[in-house]
């Protein structure tokens, strides 16, 4: 059930329902889970500065079960190619935050995982 939740300044109407879906296509496929549990959230047109400057940037937490930290580096990797390839967000412009999270604490269907 892996959640990415974006803060950017990049402008709203960026953020196209296409970009969502390749989002969340590459979500699925970068932390292995089946894009029907994968969850994406991107908040564009924030009031963000980073480093400074108002240049386009971003902040991200990526919460999921099982996430280890042996995959954080790669996922690291992954998203932020994205931003950068389909935003024009510099990589040294973005913050990731992750987030294990035990199946027992995360709620879905009225149950938990």
């Amino acid at each position: 059930m892996p959640c990415l939740t974006v803060q950017t300044n990049v402008a709203d109407n960026q953020i196209t329902d296409d970009f969502l879906k390749q989002l969340s296509v590459k979500l699925s496929e970068i932390v292995g889970k089946p894009e029907q549990y994968v969850a994406v959230h991107v908040s564009g047109g924030q009031k963000l500065f980073f480093a400074g400057t108002n240049e386009p940037a971003a902040y991200m937490e990526l919460v999921s079960i099982g996430l280890s930290a042996n995959q954080t580096a790669k996922i690291s990797n992954e998203i932020m190619s994205f931003f950068e390839e389909k935003l024009n967000i510099k990589t040294s412009r973005i913050y990731i935050k992750f987030t294990n999270v035990a199946g027992n604490m995360m709620g879905w269907n009225k149950a938990t995982f």
